[in-house]
């Protein structure tokens, strides 16, 4: 009975999600454009609202109050009536995959990354619209939108956009690093929050072995530390040394290189060597090779570990979640140099967190662009950032005041995003002190960011199977090198397979994707 019930609320909250993000009318494809103002497009003038269906992959099927308030606020806006269907999050691909065969189609559909197997396979299929004529008069979204994310979409290579951005900040993420247990061990940092390498193992050092807890017990660890997607540990730092993704290079035989592929350099290898000292010193989560990311954070918060990888914009998160078991808690932030001095990591080089596409069965695919650009409009995006009075926040002495357990804003504050926007995570009400303390913070983490070229592009030969096939062959190399199981030199043999196993073909034909968008600019 529960399931079913979960099921209606589904359907209906991926009706109202669909109805918002297309703010159409019932007429053809070459409707009105979108608005080329900084404002929202009015709705006004048109007598029957344009109805939209969007499929999402929101944390809950049932909308709150203040994503109701989001909805028809847009409605109003766009002359629209969205209605979502919003399946099971731990479900979402397979509901997506059901819902491309089936047929029947919604307007507006989420897809996680454009190498999604269902999204490439729906436009090949011809299920989803280029959006190109529908956003190019789209202000709003053409002002707030990287333009890699753009292109990040020309997943054809034939200039057709094959969906809408959800942006993401594009950032370089680093450190949260327990502030009291720095006083405790006696390490200051500096005031810019940057560390070399050394100074970051000694933190990881004194933490593990130190009681930096003042607890009287040998029962803490440096670094939270989680394996990925594939369950394989990463090298616990990147950016210091020199792996940012695709880059143009001089030298060798490609004119653009991943550094982890670069037979001519030890950048891969220096990463795999620190990450295996640390494990070697227990400086690294004793369940690292068994954590998720979840089960990675929760660890950080409940004190087992006090160094932690993520987004600088999420302090009030980690704070809040950790304070509710050690109300002394303190946060700062790290940045660490690389080997020559400077800060620099990659991040969302394409700056999408998912997209939005536009299906062959929109009646009206003008009116479903609209919708989603009204989101970032300037007379819209501070109720997108910061709610509604009265549910969301209360006004005294002119200064907006979070309400406590305020309801959750998954349509509203997870729909659209505006590219370079680090104002939006810090959460209405903030006071001032935490305001001036994460500004620097973000501020670096959008500044150092070196952006790949390789737009989220996977080539065919990845989808060869002895290419295949070695991936699991990597896996397995690089979590025994990490784990002390294989020396480090064994790194050289894994690489030269992977040549041998269809790399050259991967790296040729990822530098002609990337000379091709490059020369396009």
């Amino acid at each position: 009975m529960m399931a079913n019930k979960r099921g209606m609320l589904a359907v209906l909250a991926a009706a109202v999600l669909l109805t918002s993000a297309a703010c159409g009318s019932n007429e053809a494809a070459t409707g009105t454009p979108a608005s080329s103002g900084g404002e929202a497009t009015s709705g006004q003038g048109s007598s029957q609202p344009v109805p939209l269906k969007i499929m999402a992959n929101y944390d809950q099927a049932d909308l709150s109050a203040t994503d109701k308030k989001m909805v028809e606020l847009l409605e109003k806006k766009t002359n629209t009536k969205v209605t979502f269907e919003i399946p099971p999050l731990t479900g979402y691909k397979e509901r997506l995959q059901l819902m491309l065969a089936s047929g029947e189609y919604p307007d507006i559909v989420f897809f996680p990354a454009t190498n999604d197997p269902s999204f490439l396979n729906a436009m090949k299929d011809g299920i989803l619209l280029p959006v190109n004529d529908y956003v190019k008069n789209a202000a709003n979204l053409q002002k707030y939108t990287y333009q890699t994310s753009w292109d990040a979409l020309k997943v054809k290579q034939d200039n057709n956009i094959y969906g809408i951005p959800r942006t993401s900040v594009n950032r370089n993420d680093m450190f949260w690093v327990r502030k009291d247990w720095l006083k405790n061990v006696g390490v200051t940092i500096p005031d810019n929050s940057e560390v070399t390498i050394d100074q970051f193992t000694d933190i990881l050092r004194k933490f593990t072995k130190e009681d930096p807890d003042k607890n009287g017990k040998n029962d803490t660890y440096g670094l939270a530390v989680n394996v990925n997607a594939r369950k394989v540990l990463d090298p616990v730092l990147t950016g210091p040394f020199g792996l940012t993704g695709w880059q143009p290079t001089t030298g060798g035989s490609y004119a653009y290189m991943d550094p982890t592929y670069d037979t001519n350099s030890d950048a891969y290898k220096k990463a795999l060597a620190y990450s295996n000292q640390l494990y070697k010193e227990g400086l690294l989560d004793p369940d690292a090779a068994t954590n998720d990311g979840t089960k990675a954070r929760e660890r950080f918060w409940k004190g087992m570990t006090g160094v932690y990888l993520g987004f600088a914009g999420h302090y009030n998160w980690h704070t809040d979640e950790m304070r509710k078991q050690n109300p002394n808690v303190e946060l700062t932030y790290l940045f660490v140099k690389n080997e020559q001095g400077k800060v620099q990591g990659g991040g969302y080089a394409t700056g999408l967190w998912g997209f939005w596409a536009i299906t062959k069965a929109a009646k009206n695919p003008q009116k479903a662009a609209e919708f989603l650009d009204a989101f970032l409009a300037d007379d819209v995006w501070p109720t997108v950032s910061n709610g509604f009075e009265g549910s969301d926040y209360k006004l005294e002495n002119g200064n907006k005041v979070a309400i406590p357990n305020p309801p959750t804003s998954f349509v509203r504050r997870n729909t659209m995003r505006r590219a370079n926007d680090t104002d939006f995570f810090i959460t209405v009400g903030t006071e001032k002190n935490v305001v001036d303390l994460i500004t620097p913070w973000l501020k670096k983490s959008v500044e150092t960011v070196a952006n790949g070229k390789d737009l989220g592009f996977v080539p065919e030969a990845a989808k060869k199977p002895s290419l295949m096939d070695y991936q699991k062959v990597w896996d397995q190399t690089v979590m025994k090198i990490i784990l002390g199981e294989a020396p480090v030199s064994k790194f050289d043999e894994l690489l030269a397979g992977w040549y041998k196993a269809g790399g050259e073909d991967y790296m040729k034909q990822m530098n002609e994707f990337i000379k091709k968008m490059e020369s396009a600019k």
